[in-house]
């Protein structure tokens, strides 16, 4: 099946310091140009691939397919351009590991092999999200926003390992500790290889959100007898202003005198895009959120961002609990078997005949 299961990103390496921006991004091209191979047409005669289709009545099946479907909407915002790899909390793949496996049911393959299908497709089957509706109130884990974000097409970021502290790591190495040969142009060639990028940025705080005003405009000088043209009112923005904190609040240093020091911050402003899949009135302050959207702009080394055409979704904290199902009801659903590998073992089928 090529080497699709190292497309199951376990966590963002560290690049080296040297790394050029082609490193991040790539060739810098459309989505890389996936081609149906057996491996994705095996896949779409197994049972998981059916159940993802049809839904299923199974209580234990469901357990398998929530968490599959909750796992595949995590990577959903942070699949990109750069290559067909996909990133997923290392928690997460702990978890697709611990829960959703077993002996005879190997998770990983079929999550390869749904993320590939969207690839492929260019987005989420729509009878899968009709699938994860149904389910979301039962898998309350299930992103049912990121799944819907994915079923109206495929919408990558530039790369997924333009993180904030690579940015800021990139903008030290490259602007402050540029040598004398290049000091005179790095802040303009930093602008150049990173702005104007699309990016997912994650952990982030919620400072607030509200709606800017357009601009009054001066009206423009009319010569008589022209009829006079009304001109359509400039649209409502969205603006979410977030914080990301460089280091955990546990880390906050005390100096001599026992008065704890402010902590850094990192402040976004994101103008964000009219249709958005989580519902901005219900968003308290303080909860922790992705925004994706166009890099536009930075000011003070990287310690004020701003994004264009921005789109909000829930960023869980998986460290806080990531039970996704109960691996005993995984093992008792009828189609957790190793079928997209030929590995399956005999079970009985109708008339007593050996199922294969």
């Amino acid at each position: 099946m090529r080497s699709a299961l190292l497309a199951l990103v376990l966590c963002l390496s560290s690049l080296p310091a040297a790394a050029q921006p082609e490193v991040f991004f790539g060739s810098g091209g459309d989505v890389p140009n996936l081609k149906e191979e057996d491996f994705d047409r095996r896949f779409l005669r197994t049972g998981v691939y059916q159940a993802l289709s049809q839904g299923t009545n199974d209580p234990n099946c469901a357990h398998l397919l929530g968490g599959l479907l909750t796992l595949l909407g995590e990577t959903a915002p942070l699949l990109h351009k750069r290559d067909e790899n996909f990133y997923l909390d290392p928690l997460l793949v702990q978890a697709l590991n611990t829960q959703l496996s077993t002996p005879r049911f190997q998770a990983n393959a079929y999550l390869v092999a749904m993320v590939r299908r969207v690839l492929i497709d260019r987005k989420l089957p729509p009878t899968w999200f009709q699938t994860a509706a149904a389910l979301g109130p039962v898998v309350l884990t299930i992103d049912v926003g990121k799944l819907r974000f994915l079923s109206e097409g495929l919408q990558p970021i530039d790369s997924f390992f333009l993180t904030l502290p690579a940015l800021r790591e990139r903008y030290e190495i490259e602007v402050r500790r540029a040598n004398a040969t290049a000091a005179r142009s790095a802040e303009k060639m930093f602008r150049e290889s990173y702005l104007d990028r699309q990016v997912a940025f994650g952990g982030l705080e919620l400072i607030d959100l509200d709606i800017e005003k357009p601009k009054k405009k001066k009206p423009a000088k009319k010569r008589r007898g022209e009829p006079v043209v009304e001109e359509e009112p400039e649209a409502l923005t969205a603006v979410a202003k977030l914080v990301w904190y460089p280091t955990p609040a546990d880390e906050g240093e005390l100096n001599p005198f026992g008065t704890p020091k402010k902590r850094p911050t990192v402040n976004i402003t994101a103008k964000l895009a009219p249709q958005q899949y989580l519902d901005l009135s219900r968003i308290p302050k303080g909860t922790q959120l992705m925004v994706r959207g166009r890099f536009w702009g930075f000011k003070k080394a990287v310690d004020e961002l701003e994004l264009r055409d921005g789109l909000i979704f829930q960023d869980r904290n998986w460290s806080q609990g990531n039970v996704l199902a109960d691996p005993n009801a995984v093992a008792r659903c009828p189609f957790a078997i190793n079928d997209l590998m030929g590995a399956s073992p005999e079970q009985s089928g109708a008339f007593g005949k050996p199922s294969r």
